[in-house]
């Protein structure tokens, strides 16, 4: 069982915002045997962080989870110095090596909880990210930009050089094992489960939104990776490099690949070694959790 503490950017039910935050706790919650959330953090990025404050409330709300605390986190440039940053710091120092976190979207609340205390990623257990790049990422013959890291650069470079036991997800290495076709989608959550219809009644708007972007009924969710490799990291091939990381180059979310040296950090870029494998992984999570009133 993982104690985990939970930091996200999920815009889900707001009108055609991204749905793959809000996936990523969902699954999480269908594997109330391996994991435990602790308490949920709201960040910036698919919205600002009201927005996702929000819209996370009310999901939790509609799920009938008032057990897990939901704190708002500071907007882009504001003080990160917030609700969500006490939290975490304070949840940490109560649990001193036990805990793990994931986050999936600006990392501004745990910049913050580490301005409260410069020694809280000595205390977690494991922090496992999602986001950057290490080669062009292209889509539609575009090139797509990073949108955890580089939406607040100074807040990157400060976790990623001072945190310890880090494993990303990035966008390389999410883009095949993510991609959603609406058909498969509806296919595997209408089959019968409450949790896969309350999905694809809450989540099928995103299709139609791609849809109209690009022509193609499909959806990436990036984030539910960082949720299965938290779970299942035997479903991933494990990949420490260095990294020379800099406020500068988290403008872009560019993650820098060079060999050791003083001034670079230790990450972990796993990628999933078996898509078929995980995928079944992702869809048992979603069709598993509890929706509505808890006894």
């Amino acid at each position: 069982m993982k104690s985990i503490l939970f930091d996200c950017d999920s815009t889900l039910g707001i009108p055609g915002k991204p749905m793959d935050d809000a996936l990523a706790l969902l699954y999480l919650l269908g594997r109330p045997q391996e994991a435990q959330v602790l308490g949920i953090t709201c960040t910036f990025g698919n919205g600002n962080a009201h927005e996702v404050y929000r819209a996370t409330k009310a999901l939790m709300q509609e799920l009938g989870r008032p057990d897990i605390p939901v704190l708002p986190g500071a907007d882009a440039g504001e003080n990160p110095i917030s609700d969500a940053a006490r939290f975490l710091a304070e949840t940490v120092n109560r649990h001193p090596g036990e805990l793990s976190l994931v986050a999936i979207g600006s990392l501004t609340n745990l910049y913050g909880a580490y301005l409260l205390d410069n020694t809280i990623f000595e205390k977690v257990k494991e922090i496992v990210l999602m986001g950057g790049y290490t080669a062009p990422l292209l889509y539609h013959g575009r090139h797509l930009e990073e949108l955890n890291f580089s939406v607040n650069p100074e807040a990157a470079a400060c976790v990623l050089n001072r945190g310890r036991n880090i494993s990303i997800l990035t966008g390389n290495n999410t883009l095949l094992p993510s991609y959603l076709p609406k058909g498969e989608f509806l296919e595997k959550l209408c089959s019968g489960s409450p949790s896969g219809r309350f999905i694809a009644e809450k989540c099928g708007y995103r299709f139609d939104v791609t849809a109209r972007l690009d022509g193609d009924a499909i959806s990436y969710c990036w984030d539910v990776v960082a949720s299965v490799y938290l779970l299942h990291p035997e479903l991933f091939t494990n990949h420490p490099v260095s990294c020379f990381v800099t406020e500068r180059t988290m403008h872009s979310g560019w993650l820098g690949i060079t060999e050791p040296a003083p001034d670079t950090c230790k990450l972990n870029l796993p990628q999933v070694t078996d898509t078929a494998r995980y995928r079944q992984e992702m869809y048992a999570g979603w069709l598993n959790f509890q929706v509505g009133e808890r006894p």
